[in-house]
């Protein structure tokens, strides 16, 4: 209850990442503890071709694992040749979908250094997500050197090339040998490692969005403002159904027409309102809608751009179209980790197709556009920046 107030008391400058504390007030690991176990068969490591290093086609030669059981704790953690798990069939990760996971990238930086964007915040979010899934917590600072002592192990994977990085993908699951529904006494946390090229090969790409009137992402009270497997297998389905009619991804949103995410990307709206000024919304976080860092990022750098009005608050797809339908509405983006910036070109609304204006040949909205070089320039530059820890 308090949660839910702070959200509709904060409508228009709430920042999920504004007080990250990453603390545990129960013992946890120690990244002095790590200790690493170097491979004896080395990946031979693909080409630097998008067309070859697609997104999770590949992983590096180590991974990261920590368990623990509430009899003993935390383990020491272990960097690790990579390996596949043994698990037992009634582990509660495979049943009852108790796991969580994050995702963020690594760059190469100048000097070949290595460039985390805001890991801090893939470690705050993970926190929040085991503690509502009764997983262990854990030192999130903690867990972000032992990901940075990985990732050191495993820099030759990090790509040298613009467009290309290492995707993070730190995973808890529950794996308590027994079947029932409740906390689990044993989980598992590792993090693995794939190198990954641009998005879009050939540079920005907009896509068309169906606005999904018969399903839902995630509902009031439940666990959409988090990160949880269980958010993402019943998306499978109505994606491939939008996909034979033509469209590339579902516009989330629930039955009375609020606006929620877009696929799994976060969604924004740049338009001229009704009193005539520019701005820029986006959905607020009601607990429905993952609290992307990307959209967080965004915010706070459009706001110090001081150009126009930025503001979350609720917004229902009746307001979209009125706004298209008026002329009034500029552009149209998603963003995520995985995407960084995703233009809209059109979205499909009961039986009608509304196109969205972009540019043609940037394929995106100026904002869009903009947003992307400023981000990809952070990410991989060579200015120092307070998202950025080189390493």
């Amino acid at each position: 209850m308090m949660l839910r107030s702070l959200w509709r008391s904060s409508a228009f400058s709430f920042s999920y990442y504004s007080n990250l504390d990453l603390s545990c007030p129960y013992p946890s690991f120690q990244a002095r503890d790590l200790t690493t176990t170097h491979t004896m068969h080395y990946i031979t490591k693909p080409p630097c071709d998008p067309k070859i290093m697609t997104f999770g086609a590949f992983h590096t030669d180590h991974l990261l694992e920590i368990d623990w059981s509430e009899k003993m704790g935390w383990s020491r953690p272990q960097i690790v040749p990579f390996k596949s798990f043994s698990i037992h069939p009634f582990s509660a990760c495979l049943h009852y979908a108790i796991e969580c996971f994050e995702g963020a990238k690594a760059y190469r930086g100048p000097n070949n250094s290595i460039r985390t964007f805001r890991l801090n915040c893939n470690m705050f979010r993970m926190k929040q997500s085991a503690k509502r899934l009764s997983l262990p917590d854990f030192d999130g600072a903690e867990l972000e050197r032992c990901i940075e002592q990985l990732l050191k192990v495993d820099r030759d994977w990090i790509p040298d090339r613009p467009g290309f990085s290492c995707y993070i993908r730190p995973t808890l699951m529950a794996t308590e040998e027994a079947l029932g529904v409740r906390a689990s006494s044993r989980a598992k946390l590792f993090v693995a490692l794939c190198p990954v090229g641009p998005y879009f090969p050939s540079g920005l790409k907009p896509v068309r969005v169906f606005c999904n009137t018969s399903t839902i992402r995630s509902a009031p009270g439940g666990v959409g403002g988090y990160k949880v497997a269980g958010n993402y297998a019943p998306t499978v389905l109505p994606l491939k159904e939008v996909q034979k009619i033509g469209f590339h991804q579902n516009l989330w949103m629930l039955p009375n027409g609020l606006v929620q995410e877009m696929g799994v990307c976060n969604l924004f709206f740049f338009w001229k309102n009704k009193q005539g000024e520019r701005e820029l919304v986006t959905p607020i976080l009601d607990g429905t809608i993952l609290p992307g860092i990307l959209r967080d990022s965004i915010l706070e750098l459009t706001r110090s751009m001081g150009k126009f009005k930025v503001t979350e608050k609720k917004l229902y797809i009746q307001e979209v179209i009125e706004a298209i339908e008026d002329g009034r509405m500029i552009e149209m983006f998603g963003s995520g980790t995985a995407v960084s910036i995703q233009p809209i070109e059109a979205i499909g609304f009961e039986d009608k197709i509304y196109e969205i204006q972009y540019d043609s040949k940037l394929n995106a909205g100026e904002l869009s556009l903009q947003l992307f070089d400023i981000i990809t320039k952070i990410q991989t530059g060579d200015e120092e920046h307070k998202w950025i820890k080189s390493i």
